[in-house]
């Protein structure tokens, strides 16, 4: 009995099954109407992530990627998803051919480089398309949230090249200080500061066809080092000549050998290119200014020691 005087009769279990029926109907027809119904209902996470996708606001589905039929039957489970040529998950060679059939000239590129020596070389370890640009949340380059924004890729390239085991892995010899050696460059710094025009990893090394650096055909090449420097966007019109390849690559270490070289006996002259005069200067002008600075602080902290020893000795005088 209630408070009012009215007593509440029991819903019967034939009146509870249907209302069961209809909400789970409902949901039924919401979840039909709803993109990718068919691969909605196992992959929720990932079907999310793919409506922030550049490809999903242009048309583009999953079966564009993974295969298998496009059509769905209007239920939650489709017969007809894993039909045909569905391959499910891509292997990471595979990803490369899924990407150039919409993007056949990147690809092209991508072929020419050291990255994709490496996948054919058995090494899957090495960078391919998804690595860069995402996999479900694809952005076009110019948006901020993109890992393959141009302020972005530092960052974007740091996750392998700052991995001492992706990089021993599949081409053992290079450093994986190179983030950290950028960071200290004036481009990294200009960066910091907003500054659109300046210099990042795929400015100097290319997007898509970046090469190794003994590779005549390398961006980073010492021949080739004036042009890649002296392109539109960076220093154009600038008599470089081969200095522009004069002292450390990264601001620490040579390019080459990783070492500090003084003796330049036996070098080519692109590679004696890295190093100024009989030695290499740079390093040189370094050391120079933390003996400097070290003296400076020393020679002050010694004066104000002096400064308080001859007080303490006038003190115990008086």
């Amino acid at each position: 009995m209630s408070l009012t005087g009215r007593s509440f009769r029991p819903i019967s279990k034939m009146k509870c099954f249907m209302m069961a029926a209809i909400v789970f109907f409902s949901l039924v027809i919401v979840v039909s109407a709803s993109d990718d119904v068919s691969c909605y209902h196992c992959h929720t996470k990932t079907v999310t992530e793919f409506r922030n996708n550049v490809h999903y606001e242009k048309g583009f589905t999953c079966a564009d990627c993974h295969g298998g039929s496009s059509q769905s039957n209007a239920s939650i489970v489709s017969v007809n998803v894993m039909s045909g040529d569905f391959i499910g998950r891509p292997t990471r060679e595979n990803i490369t051919q899924i990407c150039a059939k919409c993007h056949p000239r990147e690809t092209s590129d991508y072929k020419q480089s050291i990255h994709w020596d490496a996948i054919k070389s058995g090494h899957p370890e090495a960078a391919t398309c998804t690595d860069c640009h995402g996999l479900h949340q694809i952005r076009p380059i110019d948006d901020p949230d993109s890992p393959s924004n141009h302020h972005n890729s530092p960052e974007t390239c740091a996750k392998c090249h700052s991995n001492p085991d992706i990089m021993s892995a599949w081409y053992y010899g290079i450093k994986t200080d190179r983030f950290d050696t950028y960071k200290e460059s004036y481009h990294w710094k200009a960066l910091e500061k907003g500054y659109v025009l300046v210099a990042t990893c795929s400015d100097c090394h290319e997007n898509h066809k970046t090469k190794a650096h003994t590779d005549t055909d390398s961006s980073t090449y010492p021949a080739n080092l004036p042009d890649t420097c002296g392109k539109d966007g960076c220093h154009p019109g600038v008599e470089l000549g081969t200095n522009i390849a004069s002292g450390l690559v990264h601001d620490k270490e040579s390019l080459h050998t990783g070492k500090l070289v003084f003796d330049k006996t036996g070098m080519s002259p692109q590679m004696k290119a890295y190093y100024l005069g009989p030695f290499d200067l740079a390093y040189w002008i370094a050391e120079f200014f933390k003996i400097l600075t070290t003296g400076v602080i020393g020679f002050f902290a010694g004066m104000v020691l002096l400064d308080l020893l001859s007080r303490f000795k006038l003190h115990r005088r008086w």
